[in-house]
């Protein structure tokens, strides 16, 4: 099947499996710490920008960007693990228009040409989850699962 996809779509598939995984693992874990696990996630995604970055000779414009995005990031992962999931989840969303417009659209690229799609994969989906998590009435942080 991998091989009638392009690489993009496969970036894009890939990022669902990856999603998927993560959900899995963060469920694994005690019910208050689920939120933790896709805050840590959030950060770690915000902070790769950075690195490719720093790797790829991005220069200090490029790079001073990548830390303000950083800073948003990180601030809904705190504040969405702490007290309001559905920021977590905003967080997570938004995420992709800030791979799609910043990284993919604009150029240039100093992340691979296929890790925005990737991102539009995974990003979704984990969203999209904590979002039913909140919109459910699920006090994930306080009480886990429902009753």
């Amino acid at each position: 099947m991998f091989a009638i996809l392009s690489r993009l779509e496969n970036a894009v598939l890939v990022g669902v499996l990856g999603a998927i995984g993560l959900v899995v693992i963060a469920r694994s874990f005690d019910p208050r710490r689920e939120l933790l696990v896709y805050g840590v996630g959030l950060g770690v995604t915000a902070v790769a920008y950075v690195l490719l970055g720093l790797q790829r000779g991005a220069p200090a414009s490029h790079l001073g960007l990548e830390l303000v995005g950083t800073g948003l990031y990180g601030t809904a992962a705190v504040l969405g693990t702490k007290r309001w999931p559905a920021l977590l989840a905003l967080g997570w969303t938004a995420h992709v228009a800030w791979d799609l417009f910043f990284h993919y659209a604009s150029g240039p690229a100093f992340a691979p040409i296929w890790y925005p799609w990737f991102c539009v994969g995974f990003d979704l989906p984990v969203g999209g989850y904590i979002a039913g998590l909140a919109t459910a009435g699920r006090r994930v942080s306080d009480t886990g699962r429902p009753s």
